[in-house]
């Protein structure tokens, strides 16, 4: 039995928010949510193909804070949750959305492994949610 290499996939911003996408069937997906102050976050949609051992890779922007904590919808691979926090008049706000991606990532294209100089797309809100007496979202 040969054993595979071990994949690393490296992020430019620290994160803290990891979740799998357990409504997509057909790919090991996972979704990892970043934490920046400075710069615009980002939530990576990392597929993994287990039979070839290499990481594909899509970048959706969210702009609207600090992610915290990422949830996928177990029912609909195209939604998810992030509680995240924003700084507005010089106050820290927690908050809670709903969130739908781009049609053309819930079909499941994918860009090459080493494709760094694409655009990072954006998110569609759906809702927002109270979330004054929670720091997370369980579907």
């Amino acid at each position: 039995m040969e054993d595979d290499a071990p994949v690393i996939y490296g992020l430019e911003f620290q994160a803290r928010a990891l979740t799998p996408q357990t409504a997509e069937a057909d790919a090991i997906r996972f979704l990892v949510g970043t934490q920046s102050l400075k710069y615009d976050n980002q939530i990576h949609i990392i597929d993994f193909d287990d039979e070839n051992n290499i990481i594909n890779k899509n970048v959706l922007l969210h702009q609207a804070g600090e992610i915290w904590h990422i949830s996928a919808s177990p029912a609909d691979k195209g939604v998810l949750a992030t509680c995240y926090s924003k700084t507005s008049d010089s106050r820290v706000q927690a908050r809670a959305a709903v969130w739908r991606m781009p049609k053309e990532l819930e079909s499941g294209s994918q860009e090459s492994p080493d494709d760094s100089a694409s655009t990072a797309q954006t998110l569609e809100l759906l809702c927002h949610l109270d979330n004054t007496a929670h720091g997370n979202v369980a579907w």
